[in-house]
């Protein structure tokens, strides 16, 4: 059956690894997506926290499953073992999940979120490695699209069934916190059946080489470190969903402003997996220009947009390019460095976007609340520029 819709719609045909990676992906997606979908409203009402509070303890502990990111990638490294690290981050996540139903106050929250979150930050740099290390390199941007794509397809999944609990158990928000450990359990399964690549390492490394020697360091030069840079300038520009979503009330009443989260998801998966496709074929460098250009063009969109049908396909093209430029990026990097450094390289390159994406949340918040969303698009457009100017200079 691949085969033939490979050969009806083009369809790469990838290893079972990737398509057990990718499932794992969805499951874990849909997992989470249940959990958070709601997790807001459940403090506010259930839990009487305020709305700087529910803000201020969602920045710290994305900040922390950023940060972890780095860490976790050395190790996988000096390990050269992800499924390990993969199989204890998920099943961490997935233990703690139903500790939220039982959580009453400020303390049970932040300590259940932070301890399901660095959960969740352990797997990210070790999957991303495993993806690159099971790949074909005339492969790599494609298997990093498709897997983006089907756990994004997790997402979507995840919001629709929390829906339908909350609809049915009227507003019970503690059963769908229990109810989300079951698909996480499913990706755990996943992940179990992959069995570990048997990839050779360098002439000269072995397993439990520290990944920060000087001898493999040297993989990261310049040309590393422009990635990383680049990849800051792009993401501190990104203009967060949640506001995305507050902004389409303009648009439509705020039972359907939940339709901007569809959209963005749609976006994501579409230009993911063609881009991550079209990488393998086309310069990295020429994909990023079109992709900083679209993006440019959807942020004039919102800018200028007084209709809801503007406004929600300049959200999906946005949402979109930063999901496909995180995967060229992704590629980038793996063919930078050196086999037995690929954890770590991907662990400073999303320390580096949460610091970013944290930064321009903030920036981003403050331009809407004390000057409106133009302004703030404005910034966004702004930065875009500034990337495009840096990615003419990375090509020469």
């Amino acid at each position: 059956m691949a085969t033939i819709l490979s050969k009806i719609f083009k369809i790469p045909i990838f290893s079972k690894k990737i398509y057990l990676i990718a499932l794992y992906g969805l499951f874990w997606s849909l997992s989470t997506q249940m959990l958070y979908s709601h997790l807001s409203l459940f403090l506010k009402f259930n839990c009487d926290i305020s709305d700087s509070q529910i803000a201020s303890i969602d920045g710290m502990v994305e900040f922390l499953s950023y940060l972890i990111r780095i860490f976790t990638g050395a190790i996988s490294d000096y390990l050269y073992d992800r499924k390990l690290l993969l199989v204890v981050g998920c099943s961490i996540a997935m233990l703690i999940k139903p500790i939220f139903a039982a959580a009453h106050s400020v303390f049970s929250v932040i300590f259940s979120e932070i301890i399901e979150r660095l959960g969740s930050g352990v797997q990210a740099s070790p999957r991303d490695a495993m993806i690159a290390d099971v790949s074909p390199q005339s492969k790599l941007g494609a298997s990093f699209g498709f897997c983006k794509a089907l756990k994004t397809v997790g997402g979507i999944l995840g919001s629709i069934v929390a829906l339908g609990v909350i609809w049915l158990s009227a507003n019970n928000y503690r059963l769908l916190f229990i109810l989300s450990a079951i698909p996480a359990a499913c990706a755990l399964l996943c992940v179990w059946k992959i069995k570990k690549p048997s990839i050779k390492l360098p002439v000269g490394s072995r397993k439990f080489d520290n990944p920060f020697q000087k001898k493999y360091l040297k993989s990261m030069d310049g040309n590393f470190w422009k990635i990383i840079i680049l990849a800051f300038v792009c993401e501190s520009g990104h203009f967060a969903e949640s506001l995305l979503t507050l902004r389409s009330t303009q648009f439509f009443s705020q039972t359907f402003s939940g339709m901007t989260s569809i959209f963005a998801a749609l976006g994501q998966i579409l230009f993911s997996y063609f881009i991550g496709i079209a990488s393998d074929k086309v310069s990295r460098t020429t994909l990023l220009k079109i992709n900083l250009i679209l993006l440019l063009l959807a942020y004039a969109l919102l800018l200028l947009s007084t209709s809801g049908f503007v406004f929600l396909l300049g959200v999906s093209v946005i949402c979109g390019q930063y999901a496909a430029m995180q995967l060229l990026f992704l590629s980038m990097l793996n063919l930078q460095v050196s086999i037995n450094l690929r954890g770590t390289a991907i662990g400073i390159f999303y320390c580096t976007i949460g610091a970013a994406y944290m930064l321009s949340t903030n920036i981003c918040g403050f331009l809407c609340e004390n000057f409106g969303y133009g302004l703030s698009f404005s910034y966004s457009l702004l930065t875009s520029c500034t990337a495009i100017v840096m990615v003419y200079r990375l090509g020469k």
